[in-house]
């Protein structure tokens, strides 16, 4: 009987590094919206069986961060504009928490931030946003990671994927990515000079910026359908 019980915990806790592996790749950018997963390819980088890999797969549908395809199998779900921006809100809030949480922590994650915020700015440079996309989701769940809470992470990747989107790509594309980008700079002064409360508000009025230029963009698509 123990040994029953081990195995079923053994499975579970696999099955549960499996899908913390599948939301990490999301969030950092390694699976965008519209990928497929492809489940021998994700045993063989955890070296473990099929087994805890679809249990992963069946998660994260059920939760709607996949979707499965009849034939084609599991990929990253597209998400609309109005997900991308309750996605905004709910992430901005995880990440202020994350910063309280942190405190004195965050202060050992500073050079990461720092080699994070230089390829944001030599991305933004080169007008690369795919790649800004990528070193953007990196700094900010450097900060996330920080907290030390397994749930908030958890909670945090699941969204990562709803703010990796064509609306942001556009985003980018208007507006000047340089300054965006030169945003992280004050969120970065803030976390070396411990300043939790300002570094919370910081990261809470940069996602609020974003925010605020896709509800400008949904009620234009509104009003543009309503006219036509």
């Amino acid at each position: 009987m123990k040994e029953l019980h081990s195995e079923i915990a053994n499975r579970y806790s696999l099955g549960e590094q499996v899908r913390n592996h599948i939301l990490k790749k999301i969030a950092t950018g390694e699976l965008s919206p519209g990928d497929r997963i492809v489940e021998a390819r994700i045993s063989n980088e955890l070296k473990v069986s099929s087994i805890p890999v679809r249990e992963a797969i069946r998660e994260l549908v059920a939760i709607q961060v996949l979707e499965y395809i009849v034939h084609k199998g599991a990929r990253v779900r597209e998400v609309s504009m109005s997900e991308t921006v309750d996605a905004l809100h709910v992430k901005a809030v995880l990440e202020a928490l994350a910063v309280r949480l942190a405190d004195k922590k965050l202060k050992r994650r500073i050079p990461e931030l720092q080699m994070y915020l230089k390829l944001i700015l030599e991305s933004a440079l080169r007008h690369d946003y795919t790649e800004y996309q990528k070193q953007n989701q990196l700094f900010h769940r450097t900060i996330v990671e920080a907290s030390g809470n397994q749930i908030l992470i958890r909670l945090w990747d699941s969204l990562a994927f709803m703010v990796r989107t064509r609306s942001i790509m556009d985003y980018l594309h208007i507006v000047d990515a340089y300054e965006v980008a030169k945003e992280h700079e004050n969120i970065l002064h803030a976390a070396e000079s411990e300043h939790t409360e300002e570094l919370a508000s910081l990261l809470m009025s940069h996602a609020n910026r974003l925010v605020e230029h896709l509800e400008n963009q949904m009620a234009v698509y509104k009003k543009d359908v309503t006219d036509s």
